[in-house]
């Protein structure tokens, strides 16, 4: 952790412990994007899958760090951490006011899953924010997370191109853990009119495309400005998170893609978007010419409107969610409670955080998760250094997308999605606190003599 001590030695343990937080955020994120999350300890259950474990731990680090006064959490003031405790003051409140007399043990199990979460999704945004001082660091977590979905990359092109999952032998490296009950009959790859829909290492293949969709932009930051690695190295991650995007055929996945990546674009300099542009068009060719009915299929399914069963399914539940909204409006009946059933399956991340929550979660996790993009943006006008604000872009888009795809399926339901959004909101928080100290920030941003 990061340590506030001064004094003979007080630099050299200053930068052990931001080099141990880089480490741990590192194999964070490279777990998170290895190891399938229905890959669980069984005596931990649901939560206990590898990446979980690994939060926990960055967690109780900050923790003790905190209560050793090693660190000081309030010597920081960044926009991240506000919204991650309207997140934690409510679903604390929802927790509380459960319903123990109706709820089932199932239930009660979910809503301590869902605080379990929250603890994991806090250990990595704190230490993120709070232990990455240099662009240098947050590079090196960076490009452990996409070289981790690189390998997702890669493993989904093998389900979809060659009809092999290396999942399964994956498990063989993780001696004590067990495939979650919930998740034994699932198989990575599929079929959807036809064509192969694959999961890669996650466990849906729409929770595969929006992740992929949300790597894409910082994985081509760092092909345009880490240039201390070769061309290869930096490029490599770009086109095999790119291969997951299609393959996981989802409209989500072109949503996210399209969001962060188009954010990216639109703020580039006009030479380098003619060539973002040039490049997308060329992606979708080469996906023409080697995945057969691909493009059709996805073409079919987002002109397809409520004609299609899925989207009609889902504008269907919209009563069933407002009865149950009614029964407890404002906090909800327990975070992590809702049992989805297969008549009744949401779909949208949003009305089931409303049914959890209540209107005030609803609002909450709008805060959450729009709030770090709209900090990304702010963070890029108050820098003019180029390599920061290309940093901001490809963070907020990444964020953005988050933002909207959490209204096209139950986002915070799948762990690799959730993993991978509290790291980019921490990595927000990290480019903020960083920008402030940055020596390009302008004028009225310079950070106040003694502050961060």
């Amino acid at each position: 952790m990061t340590s506030l001590a001064v004094g003979r030695g007080g630099t050299r343990r200053h930068a052990a412990a931001r080099s141990d937080a880089v480490r741990l955020l590192q194999v964070f994120a490279l777990t998170a994007m290895i190891f399938p999350s229905s890959y669980v300890i069984k005596a931990v259950g649901g939560q206990g899958y590898v990446a979980a474990l690994v939060s926990y731990c960055l967690f109780l680090a900050w923790i003790v760090a905190m209560l050793f006064g090693q660190h000081n959490p309030f010597d920081y003031h960044y926009p991240v951490r506000i919204a991650l405790c309207g997140m934690w003051l409510v679903s604390l409140t929802s927790y509380v006011l459960i319903d123990r007399t109706v709820m089932t043990s199932t239930q009660l199990t979910g809503a301590n899953r869902w605080l379990l979460q929250l603890v994991g999704v806090s250990g990595v945004i704190l230490v993120s924010a709070e232990c990455l001082r240099t662009e240098e660091d947050i590079r090196r977590v960076l490009r452990a997370l996409t070289w981790g979905g690189a390998f997702c990359g890669i493993v989904a092109a093998l389900q979809f191109w060659a009809t092999l999952d290396i999942t399964t032998y994956l498990l063989k490296v993780l001696p004590g853990f067990t495939i979650s009950s919930a998740d034994a009959a699932y198989s990575a790859i599929g079929i959807r009119d036809g064509v192969h829909r694959v999961a890669g290492t996650a466990i849906d293949p729409i929770e595969l495309g929006v992740v992929a969709g949300m790597l894409l932009p910082l994985a081509v930051y760092l092909a345009l400005h880490d240039l201390e690695r070769s061309a290869l190295r930096r490029w490599v991650p770009v086109v095999c998170i790119a291969l997951a995007v299609p393959v996981s055929v989802s409209r989500s996945a072109i949503l996210a893609v399209g969001l962060s990546l188009g954010v990216m674009i639109v703020m580039m300099p006009a030479a380098r978007r003619v060539t973002g542009i040039a490049a997308m068009l060329l992606a979708i060719v080469a996906v023409f010419m080697t995945a057969h009915g691909l493009i059709g299929t996805l073409k079919t399914y987002f002109l397809a409107g409520t004609a299609d069963n899925s989207i009609a399914h889902r504008v269907s539940e919209y009563p069933y969610v407002e009865k149950l909204v009614r029964e407890a409006p404002w906090f909800g009946q327990g975070g992590g409670t809702y049992i989805v059933q297969e008549i009744h399956i949401l779909d949208n991340e949003y009305l089931t955080t409303t049914i959890q929550l209540g209107l005030l979660g609803l609002a909450a996790l709008i805060f959450y998760l729009l709030w770090p993009a709209l900090a990304a943006m702010v963070a890029r006008g108050r820098t003019t250094d180029p390599a920061l604000r290309d940093l901001c872009v490809a963070l907020g888009g990444a964020e953005l997308a988050a933002v909207v795809c959490s209204g096209t399926f139950d986002s915070l339901s799948f762990p690799m999605f959730v993993s991978v959004q509290a790291l980019v909101a921490g990595l927000i928080g990290a480019v903020w606190l960083l920008v402030n100290r940055s020596p390009s920030a302008g004028p009225a941003y310079a950070e106040p003599a003694g502050g961060n």
